[in-house]
């Protein structure tokens, strides 16, 4: 462990870390208590960077600050940074120990806001306790037999993109008409024909544009192969719990690296915000009906900025089996993998099942009767 102190006590020397509760930072050794300073006149939209001028320079990314140690997790590469050399951190995604010596992060791109922790530990704990617990599904006796291995709590990283976008569109509009034909029936064994009314289509074609700008795209820079545990604990309330970015709220917390380049990030912003505007453009077309639409979106003014989400990460353990979950850090939300009784689920559905025989026999005897 590095004896060097990153975010030192001004009155005893120890170590301080931020604390949810109260919104400030707080030593543990003598209790004292100090204010983060932020800016009132903070302004996310002015932290904007231009994309197309960063992408084009490639500068070296600004850091978050201070220094930041990495680990990699050996068993499905997830990497996480701390402001400490720390030996016990885990996996947020399997739940493996890190192991090795850490290394300096390099490459990241400081953060232009932060949502800061709202759950506390104490209060994640209570919320997980109560998660554990739920379920008609679970076995009997998981609420007494599970163990808490380990819970901790990291940044998430993401990035939000701004455009303004220009789409040019063309497509065939239909319009509905009605005129009568025979057509032929079959009325008592003999082939008749009658007249009736037969919708047809016009086709026109057309074409138009329009103008749209889309704020705060929100992309998280992680692989899609974790996003199927963390999709479950969104959404983020950046209008609320936006800060401008300071070190001092990492303190106590771990940081996960983003994973994807921003150009890769941006590629997924990019395809959201093309098929948003052709379903804009969709709703333009006029018509009862449409076919054959193209739409070419031009993107300018494009702009974005980093920012970090807090979640816990824990896992438990039953009957020798590990279980992941997480918990988001602003909202309280829980997620998680958890065992199944395989007993409950075996006599629910015989029970259904009999249910249902029940059903058709009653249902065949007295038809019968009729």
């Amino acid at each position: 462990m590095d004896e060097k102190k990153v975010f030192p006590c001004k009155n005893c020397g120890g170590e301080l870390v931020f604390s949810p509760d109260i919104k400030k930072m707080v030593c543990p050794y003598c209790n004292s208590t100090f204010e983060i300073e932020n800016d009132k006149n903070f302004n996310p939209e002015e932290k904007e960077i231009d994309l197309l001028e960063f992408l084009e320079k490639s500068p070296d990314a600004k850091g978050y600050e201070i220094i930041l140690y990495q680990f990699e997790c050996k068993n499905c590469g997830a990497k996480i940074s701390s402001p400490e050399k720390r030996r016990d951190v885990n996996c947020p995604f399997c739940g493996t120990q890190y192991v090795g010596e850490a290394k300096e992060s390099e490459g990241l791109i400081k953060p232009a806001g932060i949502i800061p922790f709202e759950i506390a530990r104490k209060k994640a704990l209570s919320d997980f306790a109560d998660w554990v617990k739920r379920g008609w599904f679970r076995p009997n006796d998981l609420k007494k037999l599970y163990k808490l291995e380990q819970i901790q709590g990291i940044y998430l990283p993401f990035f939000t993109f701004d455009a303004k976008a220009k789409s040019y569109w063309s497509a065939l509009a239909g319009y509905y008409y009605n005129v009568e034909e025979s057509v032929p029936v079959i009325r008592n064994g003999k082939k008749i024909y009658e007249t009736r009314q037969v919708r047809k289509i016009r086709w026109e074609p057309v074409s138009g544009e329009r103008e749209d700008f889309f704020n705060d795209v929100l992309v998280p820079a992680i692989f899609s192969e974790r996003l199927t545990l963390l999709y479950n604990i969104f959404p983020y309330n950046i209008m609320v719990g936006l800060k401008p970015y300071d070190p001092n709220y990492l303190a106590g917390f771990g940081v996960f690296n983003s994973e994807m380049p921003l150009k890769e990030v941006y590629s997924i912003a990019k395809a959201q915000i093309e098929q948003e505007e052709i379903r804009r453009c969709s709703s333009d077309v006029p018509g009862d009906t449409q076919k054959d639409l193209r739409v070419k979106t031009n993107l300018t003014e494009q702009t974005f900025k980093h920012i970090l989400a807090p979640v816990w990460s824990g896992s438990f353990k039953y009957k020798n089996k590990t279980y992941p979950f997480l918990i988001n850090g602003q909202t309280g939300k829980v997620y998680g993998k958890k065992p199944y009784s395989f007993w409950k689920i075996f006599f629910t559905v015989a029970a259904l099942v009999i249910l249902a025989i029940i059903v058709l026999l009653l249902l065949s005897f007295f038809g019968g009767n009729n």
